[in-house]
């Protein structure tokens, strides 16, 4: 029986006993109180992982929530939002555009570690005893590059280097073809999130500092990320590269247009854009929200 029933029913006064249990007297129901109030003081409470890891960005209280990070001053709210997203990406892109998003791969190389302090084997797959096989001891490895898609045009292109230690994992990523987030999804499970740095223009290996976002871009400038995700058994280190800001700012009207290259902006157009562009995200975002609630809580 859980320990913290005799409690509870004490407190209504009604304490629930088995037929062949006799009634607590006054005393003994102190005595039971007192022992579980010993053992919630010996339990300590978990500090949540992501808050208390180095690298995060995530901290939050019982009543508060922020996200802190050296972000270029030149990036939108709306640009921060998709540069936050911590596994789910193509979720975040797919209710900004109000279209499906795809992956298309354009290489990936696989490596098998039979002994761990030992080089790599290139591993071709289907290859069941190196999938069965995998552990920390004998973990697999892949260098990969996708394409994530809208409409058919490319909307970022995604480098990574994946390590897994788990025939679970091995065999939904290899075997299945899940992507990284449809994996996380497939787990249940979501990945701690690290965001190691965000730039605009050519990708850089700089670390991010407040002297580094004061360098003038234009408009047009691609926009990329640094990150790792990971969970047990499933690392991650992913490099994300927007092909332009404009992408941000336009929607769908940089989306659908067919001849490729923009015309510049001017600085009060973008502004405009990227406003609207916000607008509508979280406009989106909201009926999103009550399409969820009147699915899950209010059913006809």
């Amino acid at each position: 029986m859980n320990p913290l029933m005799p409690v509870y029913d004490l407190l209504l006064g009604q304490p629930e006993m088995s037929d062949n249990t006799s009634t607590l007297t006054s005393r003994e129901s102190l005595s039971k109180l007192s022992q579980v109030a010993q053992v919630l003081e010996v339990v300590p409470s978990q500090p949540p992982l992501d808050q208390n890891r180095v690298g995060s960005i995530y901290t939050y209280s019982p009543k508060t929530t922020s996200i802190s990070f050296p972000w270029p001053k030149e990036l939108t709210g709306l640009e921060r939002i998709a540069l936050s997203a911590k596994g789910d990406l193509q979720r975040v892109l797919s209710a900004f555009f109000a279209r499906p998003i795809t992956i298309a791969t354009v290489y990936s190389n696989t490596f098998y570690h039979p002994v761990i302090h030992e080089p790599s084997t290139p591993l071709t797959l289907p290859n069941p005893a190196a999938i069965a096989s995998a552990s920390r001891k004998s973990p697999i490895t892949q260098t990969r590059q996708v394409h994530l898609q809208c409409s058919n045009k490319n909307i970022c292109t995604a480098t990574s280097t994946v390590r897994i230690t788990s025939p679970i994992v091995a065999n939904l990523f290899l075997v299945e073809k899940y992507a990284i987030g449809q994996t996380f999804s497939r787990m249940g499970k979501t990945p701690e999130f690290e965001l190691v740095s965000v730039g605009l223009g050519p990708v850089t290996d700089e670390v991010p500092t407040s002297s580094h976002s004061e360098k003038s871009h234009a408009a047009d400038a691609q926009l990329w990320r640094k990150y790792r995700l990971y969970i047990e058994d499933f690392e991650c280190e992913i490099l994300e590269v927007f092909p332009t800001r404009e992408m941000f700012a336009g929607g769908l009207h940089w989306l659908e247009d067919t001849h490729g290259v923009s015309e510049p902006l001017d600085k009060g157009t973008l502004v405009r854009r990227q406003y609207i562009g916000l607008i509508l995200f979280l406009g989106l975002s909201f009926l999103l929200m009550l399409a969820y609630i009147q699915f899950f809580f209010c059913p006809s």
